[in-house]
This record gives structure tokens, sequence and C-alpha cells, in this order.
């Protein structure tokens, strides 16, 4: 059956550009967060839902796309805000600090995360390999379809690069068990100290009764420096390696003075756990610019705050030492040449510039790729150039029919949020590969409610701050693994909330600035480019005060974006939920009614009252500005000849 949706279209709405479908939500998402969320997670909604106080539907809202609504709180790059128009007025919403919110108080203060059902009961066994982010997402997606799904983790504990990867004063244990423990509750079985490809193969697996399987065993193996005396010293590690001891109890620090080679979140983390494990001096060592370091800027800050000096345009070039010990990492300055590959400029050594850096260990943080040559058991895996596994996009099919992967040993080290969506693809395709459908195709994100806008007004919607995220001191930060963002309270998060310009509602489709400029002639609404192919309202600053309130962009609206109301004496004019006018409704001058804005009737008056030479007719246009409708017609009624047919307010017949 056909729901109605929230917002109604306009009644003269293009039929064809009307966006609602017949469950009553629109036919795919326009919010530009949501489009490039890799996960695909309906922002508006939850953001929506979080100024309204519900957390729970919040949360389930995010828990339709991803299952670690609390880890990407924490530690997702947030790429959907790099996309909010919001930046366009003054700075992004905190889209990650208020899902992180949410989730806590959720999981802290509410009943904890809804199990979703099974859809269905299936017999079909699947097996996840690897228990990080991409593997657990698949589980949770296939279970949820109703597979009964065993996840083999080759270390002690589930998680993967969120248990052992990155550092708990990012991202506590506790976070990760809360979030992992709810994926078993919906039936997951975990089996821990079990690498499959070595003892245990695929082909074991499947004579088990498994029917599919999903690799995610993420990118361990640390790429090497390639320079001289790189492998003489044990004080040379991987930048995962190291932070894997860390996680797991060695928290003892590598020397007194560090050098981290790399830009990257890898290389940040590791140098800000030396900082914590009571190393003097850490320097990162980066080949390119400050600006073009690919770690996450909010780290890059953090880690400046912390006292880490960043030696750019830097090349290492051989590690020093004697008696098997680091002296100093030899380096050379580099200019930037022309771009390579990835479209960043290369950097090109300068001749003479050799300098050497005294420290007593070097951390590698250049890069990972996945070990597979360890595992034989996994079997003919075909690979890329750069060692990682090869699969058919966008459905994560390997070159073995019943196998899928995703994550970091697709694409390399990436982002949690990456592998999130990697997952869910991957648990779609599998799903369809088991009931012998098509495997789909890229899927556009639909949003999963339509809620309600907060209602404000646009001074209130112009001029509330992006609420920043608090941090713990900086000395305590020095010395502890405390959790160093300590989040949004709840005033803020529903303050921030109400920044949101709800995307999800208007389209941006310019009907409204165009019927107010070529057929009524005011031009009241002005929208201007964001970005290359989007348009925002530019009047949330100042309201829309040449708006005479004629209604014509409420009734050309596709979306029911526009809405307007006459409440006592005014014409109130709102916009997904934010009033951007309120114009004064004249008083019929014979019954009382409220009836119309007065620019409107000058502007009638204009458009309908002026003959074939431009003159103003008289026919009543002191009373056509002072009388409602009913009156007016009456009025005029009262100036034709004959009898009158119809009494006067407060006749009798």
């Amino acid at each position: 059956m056909a729901i109605a949706p929230m917002f109604e279209p306009g009644p003269h709405a293009d039929k064809a550009r009307v966006v609602y479908d017949k469950d009553g939500l629109k036919r795919e998402s326009s919010a530009p967060c949501q489009l490039n969320c890799p996960a695909g997670i309906d922002v508006p909604s939850y953001i929506a839902l979080i100024g309204h106080g519900q957390y729970e539907q919040a949360i389930q809202v995010i828990r339709q796309d991803n299952p670690f609504p609390w880890v990407c709180g924490l530690v997702c790059t947030n790429p959907c805000e790099s996309w909010c128009q919001r930046r366009y007025l003054d700075k992004p919403l905190a889209i990650k600090d208020l899902k992180g919110l949410a989730a806590k108080m959720v999981m802290e203060k509410g009943p904890g995360y809804y199990l979703p059902q099974p859809k269905n009961h299936f017999e079909e066994k699947v097996a996840v390999i690897g228990s990080g982010p991409a593997g657990l997402t698949a589980a949770y997606f296939l279970a949820w379809e109703g597979y009964p799904v065993t996840v083999f983790e080759a270390m002690a504990e589930p998680g993967g690069l969120m248990m052992a990867g990155i550092p708990e004063f990012r991202l506590p244990r506790s976070v990760v068990r809360a979030e992992v423990e709810a994926i078993k509750a919906m039936g997951v079985e975990i089996v821990t100290n079990t690498p499959v490809g070595k003892d245990l193969t695929l082909d074991q697996l499947r004579a088990q009764g498994f029917k599919a399987f999903f690799l995610g065993i993420g990118a361990w193996k640390g790429i090497k420096l390639g320079i001289e005396g790189e492998a003489e010293y044990p004080q040379v590690v991987s930048a995962l390696q190291f932070l894997k001891d860390v996680s797991f109890g060695m928290k003892i620090k590598p020397a007194d003075r560090v050098a981290i080679v790399g830009g990257g979140n890898a290389a940040i983390d590791a140098a800000r756990t030396c900082v914590r494990l009571g190393s003097s001096s850490v320097s990162v060592v980066y080949r390119r610019s400050r600006s073009e370091m690919p770690a996450h800027f909010e780290e890059i800050i953090q880690m400046a705050e912390e006292g880490i000096h960043v030696h750019q345009l830097t090349i290492p070039a051989r590690i020093h030492g004697s008696y098997c010990k680091v002296d100093s990492l030899e380096c050379l300055m580099a200019n930037l040449g022309e771009p390579d590959e990835s479209g960043r400029r290369r950097p090109e050594p300068i001749e003479g510039s050799e300098y050497k850096m005294p420290v007593g260990a070097v951390i590698s943080a250049i890069g990972q790729a996945p070990n597979l040559e360890e595992y034989p058991g996994l079997g003919d895996i075909e690979l890329t150039k750069k060692g990682t596994v090869k699969v058919q996009s966008p459905f994560q099919r390997t070159n073995l029919p019943d196998v899928f992967a995703g994550g970091d040993a697709v694409t390399g080290p990436a982002t949690v949020v990456q592998a999130i969506g990697a997952g869910k693809r991957a648990a779609r395709a599998i799903h369809a590969f088991l009931r012998g459908l098509p495997l789909p195709s890229k899927a556009v994100p639909r949003p999963r409610e339509m809620v309600a806008p907060l209602v404000m007004t646009y001074q209130q919607k112009s001029f509330i701050q992006r609420q920043e995220n608090p941090l713990i001191d900086l000395d305590r930060r020095m010395r502890t693994f405390d959790r160093v963002e300590l989040g949004l309270d709840e005033i803020a998060a529903k303050q921030e909330a109400k920044r949101c310009m709800r995307c999800d509602i208007c389209e941006r489709c310019g009907k409204c600035v165009e019927v107010c400029r070529d057929k009524i002639g005011v031009a009241a609404i002005s929208f201007y480019h964001a970005g290359e192919s989007s348009l925002i309202l530019k009047d949330y600053v100042h309201g829309l005060p040449h708006c005479i309130g004629c209604g014509s962009c409420v009734n050309i609206c596709p979306t029911g974006a526009l809405q307007m109301e006459d409440s006592g004496d005014e014409r109130i004019l709102m916009m997904s939920g934010t009033i951007v006018n309120r114009i004064k409704l004249q008083q019929c001058q014979m019954c009382g009614q409220r009836f119309a804005p007065m620019g409107l009737l000058r502007n009638v008056d204009g458009l309908l009252i002026k003959n074939v030479d431009g003159l103003v007719q008289d026919m009543g246009a002191r009373a056509f500005h002072q009388l409602c409708p009913d009156c007016r017609r009456r009025h005029f009624a009262d100036q034709m000849p004959g009898p009158r047919t119809e009494p006067r307010p407060g006749e009798s017949v």
C-alpha cells in the first residue's frame, strides 16, 4: 500500500520531478553527506532524531547501514563532513561527534542496541575470515539476512585493526568490545586464535559445509623503507606491529628519540603513542609538505599540540648505528616536482642536502599490504600489482566464485568506514550468490526515514556556531592513554543538530527561484552555487525580506520542503522547518478576518488591475486592499445593477 510522504509536494509541482516513492520515502537521497558516506548512512535523518532527543531511533537508523556507530563516532575520518552544504555558510556539521553522542547515550544510559530480527532462516553456512570492521560488518548483515555465520580470527580477541591498530587514546577497547558483543548477540559465532590459511584451509571449511567465504584479513605486513641499514637493527619496526604490541600490553618506549617515517594515520598514531610511552623527542619524517599528509586533519592538529615535529620535504636515505643499535637516520631534503600516478607532486631529492637526525629507533609507516604468502590455504587468490586482493567492483568478488573480500586486504590501508562499506556490499553480493540471483550493482543510498525537521527561525539557523569536541588537558594527554576527545554533551548535540540544513528534504532544484523570479516578478528567493552541481539557499542569514507571501514557491515545490501557514495575524513561510519569513496579514475592514499580506495585494493589483494603457482602473482598488475575498465579492456585487442575492454580514435572508 502506498504511504503518503511526510512532506507533500506542492499541488502544481511537475509530476516528473516529484521525488517520493510508494513507500513514502524519496526515491534516492539528494543529501551530499549520505551520498558520500562509504557506508551510505542516512545522516540527515539520524541528526534530526538526535535533535529531537530520540537517540535509540537515531542508532536504529545508523545500524541499518553501519553496525559500528560508536566506533565511527570516535575514529571515522568523516568524509561526509567535507560534503556538508553547511560549510558554504560557516562550518560543516560535527557529524562524527553527533553519531558518537547518540551511541554513548544508548549504550551507557539506555537499553543498548536494538537487535534486528533475521529476515529469513537459511541453511547455507558462511565463513568470515578476519574480525576487523569489514569482516564483522559482513557477518552482521549476513546474520540479519538469516544465514548462520562463523567468524574466524587469528588473534586472541576479535576486532582486528579496531582492537590492535588504533591506539586506546583514540578508541577505547571497551567501545569495540561492546559493539562486537552486539553483533555476537545476533547469533554470529566468533572463533578466536584460529588463523585460516595455515593449518585450517578453505577447502577444509568447504568440506565442513560452508558455502561462501568473506576475506577480511586486513593488511598487516609493513612495507619496507628500502634503504641501507633497515634490516640490520632491531630498533627499526613497522608502525602496525609497534601499535599492535602496545595494544596487547608491551607499553615500552622504543627509544628516547624516535623518527616515524610516513604521513598517514598509522604514522601519526605511532608518533603520539611514543609521546605517551615517554620518548622525549618524536619526529615525523614526510617526503611531501605537511598540507599533503594523508592523515586525518584533526590528528595532525593534535599531534602538533603534543610537541611532535614534522620534518617535511624530507626523504630518509640510510640508517646508521653501531653495536646493533640505531644512532641516526640520514635524510635528504627535497623539492616537489611533477605529479606522479597519484596526482600529487613527486618529491625530488636535493643534491648535497644530506643531514643526520640523531634517533634511537625508526618506525616505518609508509604503507601496509596483506601477507597472503603466509596463508597458502586460502587458495589461488588473484592479487593486484600492489599485492592486495583483486575483486570485481562493486560486489567484492574474487576470482574464486565463492570467495569475496573487502577492507584493507583489498584497498590497502584505508579507514574503518571504508571497510564497513565494503563488508556491507559483500554481504549483499554473498546473499545474491547463495540464492542464485544476479550479483547486485552499485546501489544509490536512499533515506531510511523522513524525520520531521526541527522548527526554528532563520536567525537561529544562521548563527548557531559549530559545537566543537572538547579535549582532555594537554599534560594528561601526553602522560596517559586516556581518551583524548571527550565528545559532545546532550545540550551541545541538540544545538549542533539544529545547524543541519536538511538536504534530504530540499532537492535544491531551483523551481522556487524560477517561479518567484520569472512568473511573479519578485525574485525573493536566491540560491547560489555550492560546488559544481549543487545549490544552497543564500538568504538564511537575512530571511526573505522581499517575499510577498504568495505561496507560488510552495505550490511548485516537488518535495514539500517549502511550507506556508497563516497563524494569527502572520503568514509564515518555512523551508525544511526553518522559518524564513513572517509577513503581517491584512485585516478585512468589513468582517475582521485576516486574509492576505499587503505585498501580495499590491502585486496582484499591479498584475490584474491595469488596463491596456497601463493605467490603474478605479474598480474598487481601495476595497480590494481592505476586504477579504468573500467581502470583496459582495462589495463588487453591490456595485452591479439589479437586486442583491446575498446578505451582507449580519443580515438575515
